[in-house]
C-alpha cells in the first residue's frame, strides 16, 4: 500500500511539474507577444527563446523567433551583427518549414528576407530544394523565374518561365507572360547575338503569345507584344531579307490595327456601361 501511495505522489509531483511548466512557458509566450505588438523586437525574442527553452514541443516558436529576428533586420546593413539577425531569421525559419512546409506566410516571410538581405541564390535553393517533394507546385516555379529575373539570369528565367506554362497549360497568361519575357530578352538583353539565336527566342515568343490569343481571342494585351515580336522579326530579317522584313512589318501593323478595335470596343462597352 506505501508503495501505491509514492507512486501516486510520485505522479502528482510530476504532473504538477509539468502543469506549472505550460503554465511558465505561456506566460513567456504572452510577454513576447505583448512586446512583438509594440514592434519591441528584442524583448520579444527574449521572452519567445525562454518560452522554447521552457516548452520546446511548441514550433510556432521557432517562427516567432525567426519573425522577430526579422523584426530586428535592418536592411542595407552591412554590419556583422545585423547579418547576424538576417542569418538567424534564416535558419529558423527554415527549420520551422521543414516541419510545417505548407505555410505560405512563414514561406513568404523567409523569402522576403532572403531578398532583404540580398541572397537570392539562397532563395532560388530554397524553392528548388521544395519542388523536389512539390513538383506542382506553382507558385514555387514563378518565384523561381522571378528570382532568376531579379538575379539577372534571363536564360534560366526563360527556363522556368516555359515551365509555368507545362503546369498551368490552361491558363492564357501563363503564355502570355512567358510571351512577354521573350519580348524583353529579345529587345533588351540580346545587343549584338547572333541573328538566329534572336529568331529562335522570337519564334517561341511568337508561339507562345499565339496560343494564349487562341485560348482568349480579344487578348489584346497579348496582341499588342506578339505585334512587337513581329517587329523584331522585322528588324532581324532585314539584314538578309529586306523584302520579308517589309512583310514582318505588315503582319505587326495587321495585328496592331486588330488590337486597338478590341481596345476600342472595350472603351466604347463601359463607357456604354458607365
Amino acid at each position: 500500500m506505501k508503495k501505491v501511495l509514492c507512486l501516486i505522489a510520485a505522479l502528482t509531483l510530476a504532473l504538477s511539474s509539468l502543469g506549472c511548466t505550460k503554465i511558465r512557458a505561456r506566460m513567456e509566450i504572452k510577454a513576447a507577444n505583448e512586446a512583438y505588438q509594440k514592434e519591441d523586437w528584442s524583448t520579444a525574442l527574449q521572452h519567445y527563446k525562454v518560452a522554447r527553452q521552457i516548452d520546446p514541443s511548441f514550433d510556432d516558436l521557432t517562427r516567432l523567433v525567426g519573425y522577430s529576428e526579422i523584426g530586428l533586420y535592418v536592411p542595407d546593413d552591412k554590419t556583422p551583427k545585423n547579418e547576424a539577425h538576417a542569418d538567424a531569421a534564416i535558419l529558423e525559419l527554415n527549420n520551422y518549414l521543414q516541419k510545417k512546409p505548407d505555410d505560405r506566410i512563414a514561406r513568404d516571410a523567409l523569402i522576403n528576407m532572403y531578398l532583404n538581405a540580398n541572397r537570392t541564390t539562397q532563395a532560388i535553393d530554397y524553392f528548388i530544394a521544395y519542388l523536389k517533394t512539390h513538383p506542382a507546385d506553382l507558385e514555387a516555379v514563378k518565384s523561381i523565374a522571378t528570382l532568376y529575373a531579379k538575379q539577372g539570369d534571363f536564360n534560366k528565367s526563360l527556363e522556368w518561365y516555359e515551365k509555368i506554362t507545362l503546369l498551368d497549360a490552361k491558363n492564357p497568361e501563363s503564355f502570355y507572360i512567358f510571351g512577354v519575357v521573350c519580348y524583353e530578352k529579345v529587345s533588351k538583353n540580346m545587343a549584338g547575338a547572333d541573328p538566329a539565336q534572336k529568331m529562335d527566342l522570337i519564334n517561341k515568343g511568337k508561339a507562345s503569345l499565339q496560343h494564349a490569343i487562341d485560348m482568349k481571342p480579344d487578348y489584346a494585351e497579348a496582341m499588342a507584344y506578339l505585334n512587337l515580336l513581329w517587329r523584331q522579326q522585322a528588324l532581324v530579317d532585314a539584314i538578309t531579307d529586306p523584302v520579308k522584313a517589309q512583310a514582318d512589318v505588315a503582319q505587326a501593323d495587321a495585328i496592331r490595327n486588330q488590337t486597338m478595335q478590341i481596345l476600342n470596343a472595350r472603351k466604347a462597352a463601359g463607357a456604354k456601361k458607365s
